[in-house]
């Protein structure tokens, strides 16, 4: 095993930390919104477990404004 292989897998281990990371701080801010109700919750959630990366992605363009103000009131609590 060269020390190329061992960067290719250390950069690839990142990126599926990283993706695993986010797709967990949006499930966690369904369940943190007020606003939706219980559908609206298992609707998020099934997306995101159906289509990690699709669906964080739409989350993030759909409700990234606020899951930054919850983010935000959160730590200033």
């Amino acid at each position: 095993m060269s020390i190329w292989e061992v960067f290719v897998w250390m950069f690839w281990f990142y990126v599926v930390v990283s993706c695993l990371l986010i797709l967990i701080t949006a499930i966690v801010d369904v369940f943190r919104d007020p606003e939706l109700n219980g559908w609206a919750r298992a609707l998020w959630v099934i997306f995101l477990v159906v289509l990690p990366v699709v669906g964080v992605i739409v989350y993030l363009i759909a409700r990234g404004r606020s899951m930054s103000e919850r983010g935000r009131a959160l730590s200033q609590r």
